[in-house]
């Protein structure tokens, strides 16, 4: 009988797997940062060895990357989706506040371990460049939802980097403000929602 490869459970799914121990290790990086994390609290966290953790990732930089990579691509991969699909501005917005909430269910502790990305790159010069990807990321998105918001008339008389700036200084406002107090704020959805619809009224 062959023996399993070292670290892999018997029997176990890879991507199953995988999702687990990145689950498990936004959660500890989230909670203690990149320095205190460690990988045998991943391991007891994600029901696994660390031996499979190694197997899947390496070590512990290459496992804190993916998670930025999986945790990120989660977010905007979805925002870009739901722009394109979107007929207007202010119906993507509806679409990425509602989002919002199901990203808290099935993507927990997502907000806290993006809002320690920038000091873990300041500590770490290892991972500046997921900074960079970051603000690809953001600048990439936000100015397709800028591009929509003047091709509808509901941001007429904006220039697209200026709607661009508008866009991002709300939505990553209303984020960290919801990060900050630890989950929704009153209203705060229907305003960011509300704003938009109010500036596309007074367009047209």
């Amino acid at each position: 009988m062959a023996s399993s490869r070292r670290g892999r459970p018997p029997g176990g799914d890879s991507t199953q797997t995988h999702r687990r121990i990145v689950d498990a290790a936004r959660l500890v990086f989230a909670r203690r940062g990149y320095a205190g994390g460690t990988i045998s609290e991943i391991a007891q966290n994600s029901g696994l060895t660390a031996s499979a953790i190694y197997h899947h990732f390496g070590g512990k930089a290459s496992l804190y990357e993916e998670v930025f990579k999986n945790t990120s691509e989660a977010i905007w991969n979805d925002v870009s989706e739901r722009s394109v699909r979107a007929p207007t501005l202010c119906a993507a917005i509806v679409e990425i506040v509602d989002n919002a909430t199901h990203l808290s269910e099935h993507l927990p502790y997502y907000s806290d371990f993006l809002a320690m990305v920038p000091t873990e790159a300041s500590l770490h010069p290892e991972f500046a460049h997921l900074l960079d990807r970051r603000a690809k990321n953001q600048d990439e998105r936000f100015t397709h939802l800028a591009e929509l918001g003047c091709s509808t008339g509901e941001l007429e008389g904006f220039e697209v980097p200026v709607a661009t700036e508008i866009i991002r200084a709300a939505i990553m406002g209303w984020f960290f403000e919801r990060h900050f107090r630890g989950g929704e704020l009153p209203h705060g959805g229907e305003a960011l929602v509300a704003l938009f619809e109010r500036l596309a009224a007074h367009r047209a």
